[in-house]
């Protein structure tokens, strides 16, 4: 056993002289003396198994990974051994994994008190003061392994290491380059030469020191992966991908296939990155992060068998993986399997996170396919299963409005609002639905609720300044509201048409043509928009310009009603430009 055990020593010693002393006893006692010597070998015997048997106890457990246990045995071992270098060392390392450094720091001391040549004491004591932030006794410690072994490259390595942790990155590069100039073979330090100046952002020193540690050692695949990824941080990506593929086809370098995968991945070259997803997977099939990949890459692709394999597989393990009932969902809808796909949307649990966006996805599907009753009943589920998520009540009113069912949506927005009394969508929708029954004062009463608890919210505050000006009711009051609104949402077509409604119906009719002529450029087919324009336009005596925006507002209007009104103005003012061309006309 390498610097093993000096008991051994002692023993031997000890029965030298014991031989000796019983050689100058008389002849007459040469069957006491016969006696005497076997009694000394078993006991040398029976010593050294028990010293042995403890140190390869202490070794087993630690391999196990069971270091109280191997700590305990390594302490038996010094009871017939205490000055022991090597056990006195292996027990430090059992202290080290339990987080002891103290007292593996008394281990090592006590190591090298008995042999101060002792290397992997030193090493590890040096380690031991690099974490507690000793550096300059860290460095002391390496210079020490170093002058007696001016090779040992993990003492001029991890000595450079403490450097650069010490923020002296310079003087760590020269300790490296004056251990390389004396080891110009060494490709561990080249290696680190160069991430060090990778570090220092000098990217050509930082390449040669790679490709110099590649040289001296071809199989060296950490330099290979370095200076791939020197690459990519430059964003040569040729060159990283002619690196990677270069080491995955000489050792199938797993490290290589996962960086090329990546980059393929984040260039979306899709069909290049499969067959080096494929290769992690077959390497480690339990991989769940890869699997899922792969799959998303042949969705990607449009190569929903595969991906659906894929999907499938990993379910067979996982099968409350959420996330992969949701991609299922997707790849099923783009296969216009919509029963597949509400399924695989049901399936997800009411604990998961994406449960709610599941739930709305999987309703709105049976909307499209006109099943308002199965997205009724879907939704009316859902708020069972989670009451807080109000995104339900919203979606489950707005199937009710959409079936013509007013009073069902106002009733569930109205459970809402007792439910989430302070959320501004479910005020403002249940406002809007009021307002569009023509209960204005019962509108106005949602949206004077939000402003209570958000006096910025842009949407109320439009609705209330536009309502109060239709009513010509507290129009001072409008006047602040629509312009504050206009300062928190510039360049807003809605809030720009009522600032001109505001200004034609206070009989500021020129500035109101300038602000709705912003309003019809930022939407142009907003039919009220541009009635609004031709209002003005008529009141300023436009009346070929008033008959174009009146045209147009005809063609995007959709309400009958609002049909039936524009259709009036045209006709009639269709009417005036005529009898005016008519009365125009020569004697």
């Amino acid at each position: 056993m390498k610097n093993g055990f000096s008991f051994q020593l002692k023993l031997g010693v000890m029965s030298v002289m014991m031989a000796f002393f019983l050689s100058q006893r008389s002849e007459s006692n040469e069957p006491d003396l016969k006696m005497a010597k076997q009694k000394t070998l078993e006991a040398k015997r029976n010593s050294i198994h028990s010293a042995e048997y403890h140190f390869s106890l202490a070794q087993a457990y630690s391999t196990d990974g069971y270091p109280d246990q191997a700590i305990e045995e390594y302490k038996l071992t010094l009871m017939f051994d205490p000055q022991s270098s090597l056990v006195q060392t292996r027990l430090a390392a059992e202290y080290v994994k339990k987080g002891m450094f103290s007292a593996a720091m008394d281990a090592c001391k006590e190591a090298l008190q008995h042999d101060p040549s002792y290397i992997d004491a030193r090493l590890i004591l040096a380690g031991l003061y690099s974490m507690s932030h000793e550096s300059q006794l860290a460095i002391t410690e390496y210079d020490r392994v170093l002058k007696q072994d001016p090779k040992h490259e993990e003492a001029i390595v991890n000595k450079s290491q403490v450097q650069v942790e010490d923020g002296h990155i310079e003087d760590a590069a020269q300790t490296l380059k004056s251990f390389i100039k004396r080891n110009p073979d060494n490709a561990l330090a080249l290696y680190y030469l160069g991430r060090i100046e990778q570090q220092r952002d000098h990217f050509k020193e930082a390449v040669i020191a790679y490709r110099k540690a590649v040289d001296v050692r071809p199989n060296f695949n950490q330099a290979n992966l370095a200076l791939g990824y020197l690459y990519e941080e430059k964003l040569m990506n040729p060159q990283a991908i002619a690196i990677y593929r270069a080491l995955f086809e000489e050792s199938q370098d797993l490290a290589a296939a996962s960086r090329l995968s990546t980059i393929y991945l984040k260039e979306e070259k899709y069909q290049q990155a499969i067959p080096y997803l494929s290769a992690i997977e077959a390497a480690d099939p339990d991989d769940y992060n890869v699997k899922v990949k792969l799959g998303l890459v042949h969705m990607e692709l449009k190569h929903f068998d595969q991906a659906i394999v894929i999907f499938k597989k990993i379910l067979e393990k996982n099968p409350d993986a959420d996330r992969i009932h949701y991609y299922l969902a997707s790849i099923y809808e783009d296969m216009k399997d919509i029963n597949l796909s509400v399924n695989e949307l049901k399936s997800i649990k009411v604990e998961s996170k994406l449960y709610g966006d599941a739930a709305l996805h999987a309703a709105y599907l049976l909307k499209q396919e006109s099943r308002m009753s199965d997205a009724m009943a879907l939704m009316k589920q859902a708020i069972e299963k989670a009451p807080k998520n109000s995104s339900f009540y919203l979606f489950q009113a707005s199937l009710a409005e959409e079936s013509r069912d007013i009073s069902g949506a106002v009733n569930i927005l109205e459970k809402a609002v007792r439910e989430f009394p302070e959320d501004e969508k479910i005020r403002y929708y249940l406002g809007s639905i009021f307002d569009r029954k023509g209960e204005i004062d019962r509108g106005l009463e949602q949206m004077e609720a939000i402003l209570k608890f958000n006096p910025a919210n842009v949407d109320a505050l439009n609705y209330i300044g536009y309502t109060w000006t239709q009513k010509g009711i507290r129009l001072n009051d409008a006047e602040k509201l629509l312009k504050r609104a206009l300062g928190l949402r510039p360049g807003n077509g809605y809030i720009q048409d009522s600032w001109g409604w505001y200004l034609y119906t206070r009989g500021r009719v020129k500035e109101a043509v300038v602000e709705l002529e912003k309003a019809v450029k930022l939407k142009p087919n907003e039919s009220t928009i541009l009635e609004h324009l031709g209002d003005a336009y008529l009141r300023s005596n436009l009346l070929q310009k008033a008959l174009i925006q009146y045209r147009d507002a005809l063609k995007y209007a959709e309400d009958e009603g609002l049909k039936k009104k524009i259709q009036e103005k045209t006709d009639s003012l269709t009417k005036e430009i005529a009898e005016n061309s008519t009365s125009a006309g020569p004697d």
